[in-house]
């Protein structure tokens, strides 16, 4: 067994490397035996870390900004859609609008409620 925090550290790297079949196997059975533990989990990581989440969704969705904290900034800030200027109370839902016809990256264009993003065309 190794000695030091670095040996150590080292060990359960090439561990991780030679048996990421194996490890994989393992947290999917964890996770199908603790559904209800995995989902509380996410739920409270999400309601604490809102930014994280919402940046990576963002960057899933092929958004490119060279400035995600600023956008996220001026995203909370809005109170109210930059197309119907109708406010974001009750059930309207804030969306950053950018362009689905550029297949590799785009750029953000709005931000608007859910139904003007559905809409919302070119």
């Amino acid at each position: 067994m190794p000695q030091t925090k670095e040996e150590r550290k080292a060990y359960l790297r090439e561990y991780r490397d030679n048996n990421k079949e194996k490890i994989a196997e393992k947290n999917k059975k964890y996770r199908a035996n603790n559904k209800e533990k995995e989902k509380a989990y996410k739920k409270q990581y999400y309601a604490e870390n809102p930014d994280k989440y919402r940046i990576r969704n963002w960057k899933k969705q092929g958004i490119i900004d060279g400035d995600f904290p600023l956008l996220e900034k001026v995203f909370d800030k809005e109170t109210h859609c930059w197309i119907c200027w109708k406010p974001y109370i009750g059930t309207r839902r804030k969306c950053l609008d950018h362009d689905w016809d550029i297949k590799d990256d785009s750029n953000p264009r709005y931000i608007c409620c859910h139904t003007c993003n559905i809409y919302v065309v070119g």
